[in-house]
Protein backbone atom coordinates (compact mmCIF):
# COMPACT_ATOMS: atom_id res chain seq x y z
CA UNK A 1 0.00 0.00 0.00
CA UNK A 2 2.71 2.72 0.92
CA UNK A 3 4.24 1.74 -2.20
CA UNK A 4 1.39 2.53 -4.23
CA UNK A 5 0.59 5.60 -2.48
CA UNK A 6 4.36 6.50 -3.61
CA UNK A 7 4.02 5.54 -7.17
CA UNK A 8 0.78 7.49 -7.71
CA UNK A 9 2.57 10.94 -6.16
CA UNK A 10 5.11 10.33 -8.75
CA UNK A 11 3.16 9.94 -11.35
CA UNK A 12 0.51 12.64 -9.56
CA UNK A 13 3.70 15.22 -10.11
CA UNK A 14 4.75 14.09 -13.36
CA UNK A 15 1.66 14.76 -14.62
CA UNK A 16 1.14 18.51 -12.86
CA UNK A 17 4.57 19.75 -13.15
CA UNK A 18 4.23 20.45 -17.03
CA UNK A 19 0.54 21.80 -16.06
CA UNK A 20 2.13 24.13 -13.64
CA UNK A 21 4.84 25.68 -15.87
CA UNK A 22 2.04 26.11 -18.48
CA UNK A 23 0.09 27.72 -15.89
CA UNK A 24 2.94 30.23 -15.32
CA UNK A 25 4.10 30.57 -18.56
CA UNK A 26 0.23 31.89 -19.60
CA UNK A 27 0.66 34.19 -16.31
CA UNK A 28 3.85 35.24 -17.65
CA UNK A 29 2.62 36.02 -21.34
CA UNK A 30 -0.36 38.08 -19.36
CA UNK A 31 2.32 40.13 -17.65
CA UNK A 32 3.48 41.22 -21.46
CA UNK A 33 6.88 38.90 -20.95
CA UNK A 34 6.72 37.68 -24.45
CA UNK A 35 10.22 35.97 -24.43
CA UNK A 36 8.35 33.38 -21.74
CA UNK A 37 9.23 29.53 -23.17
CA UNK A 38 8.50 26.35 -21.76
CA UNK A 39 11.30 23.44 -21.48
CA UNK A 40 10.20 21.18 -24.63
CA UNK A 41 10.85 17.38 -23.00
CA UNK A 42 9.33 13.79 -24.03
CA UNK A 43 7.02 13.04 -26.97
CA UNK A 44 3.73 12.90 -25.29
CA UNK A 45 0.68 15.34 -25.66
CA UNK A 46 1.98 17.54 -22.69
CA UNK A 47 5.50 17.94 -24.77
CA UNK A 48 3.40 18.94 -28.03
CA UNK A 49 1.43 21.26 -25.73
CA UNK A 50 4.66 23.11 -24.52
CA UNK A 51 6.32 23.19 -28.30
CA UNK A 52 2.41 24.63 -29.47
CA UNK A 53 2.72 27.60 -26.38
CA UNK A 54 6.18 28.37 -27.36
CA UNK A 55 5.42 28.83 -31.24
CA UNK A 56 2.47 30.66 -30.01
CA UNK A 57 4.52 33.08 -28.07
CA UNK A 58 7.52 33.49 -30.52
CA UNK A 59 4.71 34.41 -33.24
CA UNK A 60 3.03 36.79 -30.66
CA UNK A 61 6.42 38.58 -29.75
CA UNK A 62 7.51 38.94 -33.08
CA UNK A 63 4.02 40.20 -33.97
CA UNK A 64 4.03 42.73 -30.65
CA UNK A 65 7.47 44.06 -31.34
CA UNK A 66 6.91 44.42 -35.33
CA UNK A 67 3.85 46.55 -34.25
CA UNK A 68 5.86 48.59 -31.27
CA UNK A 69 8.42 49.18 -34.47
CA UNK A 70 6.15 50.51 -36.86
CA UNK A 71 4.36 52.69 -33.98
CA UNK A 72 8.14 54.78 -33.43
CA UNK A 73 8.90 55.22 -36.89
CA UNK A 74 4.87 57.06 -36.78
CA UNK A 75 5.98 58.63 -34.16
CA UNK A 76 8.85 59.79 -35.40
CA UNK A 77 7.76 60.55 -38.91
CA UNK A 78 5.16 62.88 -37.09
CA UNK A 79 7.74 64.33 -34.85
CA UNK A 80 10.51 65.11 -37.46
CA UNK A 81 7.74 66.84 -40.49
CA UNK A 82 6.18 68.83 -37.45
CA UNK A 83 9.54 70.25 -36.80
CA UNK A 84 10.42 70.73 -40.59
CA UNK A 85 7.14 72.95 -41.01
CA UNK A 86 7.71 75.19 -38.05
CA UNK A 87 9.79 77.57 -39.79
CA UNK A 88 7.47 77.71 -42.99
CA UNK A 89 4.63 78.12 -40.95
CA UNK A 90 6.49 81.04 -38.50
CA UNK A 91 6.28 82.76 -42.32
CA UNK A 92 3.35 82.03 -42.45
CA UNK A 93 2.19 83.21 -39.22
CA UNK A 94 4.22 86.54 -39.88
CA UNK A 95 2.47 87.15 -43.74
CA UNK A 96 -1.05 86.56 -41.75
CA UNK A 97 -0.61 89.53 -39.38
CA UNK A 98 -0.70 91.69 -42.07
CA UNK A 99 -3.10 90.57 -43.83
CA UNK A 100 -4.91 90.68 -40.14
CA UNK A 101 -3.75 94.08 -40.19
CA UNK A 102 -5.13 94.80 -44.08
CA UNK A 103 -7.89 92.33 -44.00
CA UNK A 104 -10.65 94.48 -43.07
CA UNK A 105 -10.08 97.06 -45.11
CA UNK A 106 -9.82 94.49 -48.57
CA UNK A 107 -13.11 93.97 -50.31
CA UNK A 108 -15.47 91.28 -50.94
CA UNK A 109 -13.84 88.04 -52.33
CA UNK A 110 -10.73 89.03 -51.40
CA UNK A 111 -10.89 89.77 -47.78
CA UNK A 112 -13.20 86.70 -47.51
CA UNK A 113 -9.33 84.72 -48.90
CA UNK A 114 -7.43 86.55 -46.31
CA UNK A 115 -9.28 86.35 -43.70
CA UNK A 116 -9.90 82.16 -44.78
CA UNK A 117 -5.83 82.25 -44.48
CA UNK A 118 -5.52 83.66 -41.70
CA UNK A 119 -7.44 81.51 -40.12
CA UNK A 120 -6.49 78.40 -41.15
CA UNK A 121 -2.66 79.30 -40.94
CA UNK A 122 -3.14 79.59 -37.17
CA UNK A 123 -5.01 76.50 -37.06
CA UNK A 124 -2.13 74.27 -38.33
CA UNK A 125 0.21 76.75 -36.43
CA UNK A 126 -1.76 75.01 -32.83
CA UNK A 127 -1.87 71.56 -35.02
CA UNK A 128 2.28 71.64 -35.30
CA UNK A 129 2.49 73.30 -32.00
CA UNK A 130 0.49 70.32 -30.14
CA UNK A 131 2.22 67.04 -32.20
CA UNK A 132 5.58 68.36 -31.20
CA UNK A 133 4.43 68.80 -27.41
CA UNK A 134 2.90 65.12 -27.77
CA UNK A 135 6.59 63.89 -29.66
CA UNK A 136 7.86 65.82 -26.50
CA UNK A 137 6.20 63.11 -24.47
CA UNK A 138 6.48 60.41 -26.05
CA UNK A 139 10.42 60.94 -26.09
CA UNK A 140 10.60 61.47 -22.90
CA UNK A 141 11.92 64.67 -23.36
CA UNK A 142 9.27 66.78 -21.52
CA UNK A 143 10.76 69.42 -19.29
CA UNK A 144 9.25 70.79 -16.18
CA UNK A 145 10.02 74.58 -14.31
CA UNK A 146 8.18 73.93 -11.13
CA UNK A 147 7.97 77.36 -9.08
CA UNK A 148 5.68 77.96 -5.87
CA UNK A 149 2.90 80.27 -7.37
CA UNK A 150 -0.81 80.90 -6.28
CA UNK A 151 -2.45 78.66 -8.06
CA UNK A 152 -6.11 80.99 -8.11
CA UNK A 153 -4.04 83.64 -9.50
CA UNK A 154 -2.48 81.85 -12.19
CA UNK A 155 -6.21 80.10 -13.00
CA UNK A 156 -7.55 83.79 -13.23
CA UNK A 157 -4.52 84.98 -15.44
CA UNK A 158 -5.41 81.86 -17.81
CA UNK A 159 -8.68 83.12 -18.14
CA UNK A 160 -8.19 86.81 -18.67
CA UNK A 161 -5.54 86.01 -21.22
CA UNK A 162 -7.91 84.08 -23.40
CA UNK A 163 -10.76 86.72 -22.70
CA UNK A 164 -13.09 84.34 -21.14
CA UNK A 165 -14.56 86.82 -19.17
CA UNK A 166 -18.17 84.33 -19.14
CA UNK A 167 -16.68 82.15 -17.45
CA UNK A 168 -18.14 81.97 -13.40
CA UNK A 169 -15.23 81.11 -11.24
CA UNK A 170 -14.69 79.89 -7.53
CA UNK A 171 -10.56 80.79 -6.89
CA UNK A 172 -9.88 81.14 -3.28
CA UNK A 173 -6.72 83.08 -2.72
CA UNK A 174 -4.07 81.18 -0.85
CA UNK A 175 -3.80 77.49 -2.53
CA UNK A 176 -0.32 77.44 -3.21
CA UNK A 177 2.05 74.60 -5.00
CA UNK A 178 5.21 74.24 -7.12
CA UNK A 179 3.94 73.88 -10.91
CA UNK A 180 5.16 74.66 -14.16
CA UNK A 181 3.21 77.50 -14.79
CA UNK A 182 3.52 77.33 -18.81
CA UNK A 183 1.99 73.39 -18.43
CA UNK A 184 -0.29 74.52 -15.55
CA UNK A 185 -2.26 76.89 -18.08
CA UNK A 186 -1.98 74.70 -21.27
CA UNK A 187 -4.04 72.30 -18.79
CA UNK A 188 -6.88 75.28 -17.46
CA UNK A 189 -7.24 76.65 -21.16
CA UNK A 190 -7.83 73.17 -22.69
CA UNK A 191 -10.44 71.98 -19.74
CA UNK A 192 -12.42 75.46 -20.04
CA UNK A 193 -11.84 76.18 -23.88
CA UNK A 194 -13.41 72.50 -24.14
CA UNK A 195 -16.35 73.34 -22.40
CA UNK A 196 -17.04 76.23 -23.82
CA UNK A 197 -16.93 75.37 -27.15
CA UNK A 198 -18.93 72.09 -26.47
CA UNK A 199 -20.97 72.52 -23.26
CA UNK A 200 -23.53 75.31 -22.65
CA UNK A 201 -23.24 78.08 -19.89
CA UNK A 202 -22.75 78.42 -17.16
CA UNK A 203 -19.13 77.15 -17.32
CA UNK A 204 -17.79 77.10 -13.92
CA UNK A 205 -14.39 76.59 -12.67
CA UNK A 206 -13.59 75.62 -9.45
CA UNK A 207 -10.71 75.75 -7.34
CA UNK A 208 -10.17 73.85 -3.67
CA UNK A 209 -8.16 71.73 -1.78
CA UNK A 210 -8.95 67.97 -0.36
CA UNK A 211 -7.02 66.41 2.55
CA UNK A 212 -3.60 68.21 1.33
CA UNK A 213 -4.31 67.61 -2.65
CA UNK A 214 -5.29 70.49 -4.98
CA UNK A 215 -8.53 70.06 -6.96
CA UNK A 216 -9.90 72.19 -9.99
CA UNK A 217 -13.27 71.22 -11.27
CA UNK A 218 -14.35 72.75 -14.67
CA UNK A 219 -18.24 71.87 -15.12
CA UNK A 220 -20.81 72.93 -17.78
CA UNK A 221 -24.94 72.84 -18.49
CA UNK A 222 -23.94 71.18 -21.62
CA UNK A 223 -25.30 67.71 -23.09
CA UNK A 224 -22.53 65.94 -21.40
CA UNK A 225 -20.37 62.92 -22.01
CA UNK A 226 -22.09 60.03 -23.71
CA UNK A 227 -21.00 56.86 -22.22
CA UNK A 228 -19.24 55.44 -25.56
CA UNK A 229 -17.24 58.43 -25.53
CA UNK A 230 -16.33 58.51 -21.83
CA UNK A 231 -13.49 55.76 -22.08
CA UNK A 232 -11.86 57.68 -25.23
CA UNK A 233 -12.06 61.14 -23.72
CA UNK A 234 -8.25 61.42 -23.50
CA UNK A 235 -7.47 59.68 -26.64
CA UNK A 236 -5.33 60.96 -29.02
CA UNK A 237 -7.57 62.70 -32.36
CA UNK A 238 -10.56 61.15 -31.00
CA UNK A 239 -13.67 63.62 -31.30
CA UNK A 240 -17.25 62.48 -30.10
CA UNK A 241 -18.89 63.49 -33.18
CA UNK A 242 -16.87 61.83 -36.67
CA UNK A 243 -18.77 64.78 -38.62
CA UNK A 244 -17.38 67.33 -37.06
CA UNK A 245 -13.62 65.96 -38.84
CA UNK A 246 -12.96 69.84 -39.08
CA UNK A 247 -13.51 71.35 -36.19
CA UNK A 248 -11.74 74.09 -34.74
CA UNK A 249 -9.78 71.63 -31.93
CA UNK A 250 -6.76 69.19 -33.39
CA UNK A 251 -8.27 66.29 -30.96
CA UNK A 252 -5.07 66.29 -28.87
CA UNK A 253 -5.75 69.23 -26.56
CA UNK A 254 -7.01 66.79 -23.52
CA UNK A 255 -4.41 64.45 -24.12
CA UNK A 256 -1.88 66.96 -24.00
CA UNK A 257 -4.18 68.19 -20.86
CA UNK A 258 -3.69 64.78 -19.49
CA UNK A 259 -0.08 64.31 -19.88
CA UNK A 260 1.10 67.72 -18.35
CA UNK A 261 -1.36 66.50 -15.04
CA UNK A 262 0.54 63.50 -15.26
CA UNK A 263 3.87 65.29 -15.18
CA UNK A 264 2.79 67.10 -12.05
CA UNK A 265 1.77 64.20 -10.35
CA UNK A 266 -1.62 64.18 -10.61
CA UNK A 267 -4.61 63.14 -12.86
CA UNK A 268 -7.82 64.27 -14.55
CA UNK A 269 -10.87 62.71 -14.45
CA UNK A 270 -13.89 63.26 -16.80
CA UNK A 271 -17.47 62.16 -16.02
CA UNK A 272 -21.28 63.85 -15.97
CA UNK A 273 -22.65 65.97 -13.62
CA UNK A 274 -26.05 64.71 -12.04
CA UNK A 275 -27.54 67.85 -12.91
CA UNK A 276 -26.65 67.21 -16.62
CA UNK A 277 -23.23 68.89 -18.13
CA UNK A 278 -19.76 67.34 -18.21
CA UNK A 279 -17.35 67.55 -15.08
CA UNK A 280 -13.71 67.25 -15.22
CA UNK A 281 -11.37 67.15 -12.62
Amino acid sequence: MPLAVILAWLAAGAVLRPVRRLRDGARSLARGELSTRLPERGADELADLARTFNETAASLERTVGELRRMDADARRFVADVSHELRTPLAAMTAVTEVLDEEGAHLPGDTGTASRLVSAETRKLARLVDDLIEISRFDNGRARMDRREADLGELIAATLRSRHWDDAETDLPHGIVAEVDARRFDVIVANLVGNALRHGAPPVRVRLSTDGGEVVIAVTDRGPGLPDDVLPHVFARFYKADTARSRSEGSGLGLSIAEKNAGLHDGTIEAGNQPGGGARFV
